[in-house]
């Protein structure tokens, strides 16, 4: 099998996660007219619907887009962030089932709407990761010598721990 020297790994967004993303912004759709119905078309919620607004667009700064894998880095590339891991520092990836990941909630970041990304805890480790996820499945951990920790999901979770254990 012959390796390129520069891999690239797409999100592509499941079922579930389209599924929430419409549904919350739906939700909050829903809240920003319930409030305009509410007071009359007073500035509450346009202070409302402006700060909900600005969040998401932040937020969706963040929307992990690609990763790269190369000699000396796993690159994850967001929109507007690039969450650069060097190949030296990674001491232990394995591969983490869907079920391990029940207990995890967010800290600071989002959850299904345009993907699984931020800070994260878990709650039966009790430890906090970064979660950079499109599909709630192909999980895969990575451990880094200064302690930190990240999990990734992406359509080929095999290939892509296969190129970061030939670039060890």
């Amino acid at each position: 099998m012959t390796f390129q020297t520069d891999s690239k790994f797409r999100f592509r967004l499941d079922r579930r996660a389209r599924w929430v993303s419409v549904i919350a912004l739906a939700a909050i759709a829903a809240g920003v007219g319930a409030l305009f119905y509410v007071s009359g078309g007073s500035y509450l919620p346009a202070w409302f619907a402006t700060v909900v607004t600005a969040s998401l667009l932040l937020a969706a700064l963040s929307i992990p887009r690609f990763m790269r894998v190369s000699p000396h880095s796993v690159e994850v590339h967001c929109v507007m962030e690039l969450v650069k891991i060097p190949i030296p520092e990674i001491r232990h990836i394995r591969f983490v089932e869907p079920r391990q990941m029940r207990f995890c909630l967010p800290i600071w970041g989002i959850y299904g709407v345009g993907g699984y990304y931020g800070y994260y805890v878990n709650l039966r480790e009790r430890r906090v990761f970064r979660l950079c996820a499109s599909q709630w499945r192909n999980f895969v951990q990575i451990d880094t010598a200064t302690k930190g920790r990240y999990v990734i999901s992406c359509d080929d979770p095999a290939r892509f721990v296969e190129l970061i254990e030939r670039y060890r």
